[in-house]
């Protein structure tokens, strides 16, 4: 696996404790159908929303970690994902 930039869709850098929006699901066409099945919906869910980045791992993926309320895919759950598919939230003056 290649390594990744730790830069958000702007080119923006980022770091651990970055809130950030996920804007894209990853290509998981190199996991199992079953894995797929069950990561797609979960990515899915996350698409628009703002999310802290709790740790880089060495390929310098993002991870985030987050529970799912409701719905049949409710409960906790961590992704890892590619820094390009996320946006940083704006800081504010």
């Amino acid at each position: 696996m290649k390594r990744q930039k730790r830069r958000d869709v702007a080119g923006e850098r980022l770091q651990v404790g970055d809130v950030v929006r996920v804007i894209g699901v990853p290509d998981l066409s190199g996991m199992s159908a079953e894995c797929r099945a069950e990561s797609i919906p979960v990515f899915e869910h996350l698409v628009g929303t703002y999310k802290r980045i709790d740790e880089f791992d060495e390929y310098n993926m993002a991870w985030l970690w987050f529970r799912i309320q409701k719905g049949p895919h409710a409960g906790y759950h961590s992704v890892g994902i590619e820094p390009y598919l996320l946006k940083a939230r704006r800081k504010r003056d």
